[in-house]
């Protein structure tokens, strides 16, 4: 499921200027077989547009309510997260 996907079924809030909206697939997780380069190409982008975003903080603050079990993967709020068996966890190394 792409993140746009997965944030309207968490009901994530209406975020007017997102700089993120109709570019989805650069803030998804990582595709099965998908070479580690070009994910790291698309977070990189991703990771840009939410620097300059409008809606970074009211994003941000969406995300810190969630319970950590059903925050999405991908990049999110400025920040990268992955998969864990137990929860998600933030990338360490942020802009």
């Amino acid at each position: 499921m792409s993140i746009v996907g997965l944030l309207l079924a968490v009901g994530a809030p209406a975020l007017p200027g997102a700089r993120c909206r109709g570019r989805a697939h650069l803030f998804d997780e990582p595709e099965p077989g998908e070479p580690a380069e070009q994910v790291d190409q698309r977070h990189a982008q991703a990771l840009g547009l939410c620097q300059h975003c409008p809606s970074l903080t009211a994003s941000a603050a969406w995300l810190a309510s969630l319970p950590a079990r059903h925050r999405p993967a991908g990049v999110v709020a400025g920040r990268t997260y992955h998969r864990n068996p137990k929860n998600l966890r933030a990338k360490a190394e942020q802009p």
